[in-house]
């Protein structure tokens, strides 16, 4: 590649492939591997999706022209918000300028035309406790947004909008191999009185945004009270080495001595086919294997009274969960966990509903026997959806639902009154920065969630956002024999 246009690509925010931090070695084909702490051998130099060079943004240029809604239909898929057919035809020429002069499109970066708008300029006095200069809050930054980033989306991930361009996928790790005496099925500390156990959740965090870096900020700072860290998934712009470096492994390294950092696979992940998401797996195991456990994409926390579930729900099929020997493994930790009285927490990338949709998934539709005939799941917890938001039961959705998508993207403020599958008793509806700023209304605010599980088998809910505030305080519990409902939920007033 040439050397400004990957000058232009570093500018723009692509990370290149970066050496594996547990070293390197030449395998029997000569080429480089990684031999996972689990027995499986990762290729350090394996594929992954590239950024689009003139002669394919010409192939995409020509997609487009023949078959616009199809492609338009892609991006939109991938940035899960409406692109215009105008505004792709208009990024299409500005990458085609920039891949054709990177000088020039260097120095515009480096002197751009015109300085931020007052109203995307932070006052003067907007403080909040967690702040800090080492990670510098810049509101005119509108790196991933879906419309004003959508050249670096174009770039760093148009080429997966190209018919044959996709990446090998990496060897998938079932739970029956015999090298996993686990079968993927881990221990969940039992809460004790007065000694309850928390888990973070968070998902859609890999960008290296500030508000992804102030939620592992409130992470690190919880030290040993929080034991599990969940990321439901989604590091971008396409599951890159390098991206997952930059984005997930370096703001979250110092969580691995304290806390079992778990993390699940997504659509983003497959778009550089899984291998840099099942290295993170293998460097963090290497890195404290004592506490870091997880050797899949999917897995089990037990414990007496309760399981957090992990789905894979993207390596076979985007938001889809229908391969026979994983729901055959599912069905089996969800009927043991049910057959001792444990309440069973579904955590997935893929989402069974969206806030603003009139109709379920085809993912529920793929788990309808297991959590909807059977009722089989008490809560599910997943990403993608971009907003924060708490579900009660519906009618035909026999579970609660946190909505998490929130952790780091630039998501659209969510507007309340909106349709949904089932009735919202939590929506966070707050812009990033408090309305008496007037700085960027437009979008909606970071965040992510944490659960407290009681020895009496109540469940503690909070949203927190990007700054610390928690958003809303909810207990969950069953009435007798009953099913899990939201015994109280309060949304904070406090701005």
């Amino acid at each position: 590649m040439d050397s400004k246009r990957m000058e232009l690509f570093a500018a723009l925010g692509y990370r290149p492939p970066a050496a594996s931090r547990r070293g390197r070695a030449v395998g029997p084909s000569g080429a480089v591997v990684l031999e996972g702490v689990s027995g499986e051998v990762v290729d350090a130099e394996a594929p992954e999706l590239p950024p689009l060079e003139p002669e394919e943004l010409e192939a995409l240029r020509t997609r487009f022209l023949s078959e616009p809604d199809e492609v338009l239909h892609l991006a939109r898929e991938s940035l899960g918000a409406p692109v215009s057919e105008l505004d792709f035809a208009r990024v299409l020429q500005e990458v085609e300028q920039a891949l054709r002069a990177p000088e020039e499109a260097l120095q515009a970066l480096r002197h751009p035309p015109f300085r931020a708008k007052a109203s995307v300029q932070l006052p003067p006095d907007f403080r909040f406790p967690l702040m800090t200069h080492e990670i510098p809050i810049d509101p005119t930054r509108t790196k991933f947004e879906p419309v004003a980033d959508l050249r670096g989306w174009l770039l760093f991930m148009g080429k997966a909008w190209l018919r044959g361009a996709s990446v090998s996928a990496a060897p998938f790790r079932r739970h029956d191999d015999a090298r996993h005496a686990s079968r993927f099925r881990y221990a969940l500390r039992e809460p004790a009185p007065g000694r309850p156990v928390e888990v973070a959740l968070f998902s859609d965090f890999g960008t290296g945004e500030y508000p992804a870096r102030y939620v592992a900020r409130q992470l690190l700072m919880r030290g040993e009270r929080l034991e599990y860290a969940v990321h439901l998934g989604g590091v971008y712009y396409a599951g890159r080495q390098g991206e997952f470096d930059a984005h997930v492994a370096e703001p979250l390294e110092s969580l691995l001595p304290v806390t079992t950092v778990l993390t699940l696979n997504a659509s983003p992940e497959m778009r550089s086919g899984g291998s840099p998401y099942f290295r993170y797996l293998d460097e963090r195991r290497g890195a404290a294997r004592a506490r870091q456990v997880q050797e899949g994409s999917y897995f089990c926390l037990a414990s007496e009274r309760f399981q957090l579930i992990g789905l894979d729900t993207a390596y076979f099929e985007p938001g889809r969960h229908r391969e026979p020997a994983l729901l055959g493994w599912l069905e089996s930790v969800l009927t043991e966990g049910r057959r001792r009285g444990a309440l069973n927490l579904v955590m997935s990338h893929g989402a069974p509903y969206r806030y603003g949709a009139p109709r379920t998934t085809e993912l529920l539709e793929d788990l309808k026997a297991l959590v909807v005939e059977r009722a089989l799941a008490d809560l599910w917890l997943w990403g993608s959806t971009p907003h924060g938001a708490l579900f009660d039961r519906g009618a035909g959705l026999p579970f609660l639902g946190v909505s998490l998508g929130h952790g780091g993207l630039p998501v659209r403020r969510a507007e309340p009154g909106a349709v949904a599958p089932a009735p919202v008793r939590f929506l966070e509806s707050r812009p990033r920065f408090p309305e008496w700023t007037g700085v960027r209304p437009e979008l909606g605010n970071n965040g992510y969630s944490s659960l407290l599980l009681h020895d009496d088998g109540t469940v503690g809910l909070e949203f927190l956002d990007w700054m610390g505030n928690v958003r809303c305080a909810a207990t969950l519990a069953r009435e007798g024999s009953g099913p899990l409902v939201i015994q109280r939920c309060n949304e904070s007033s406090k701005e």
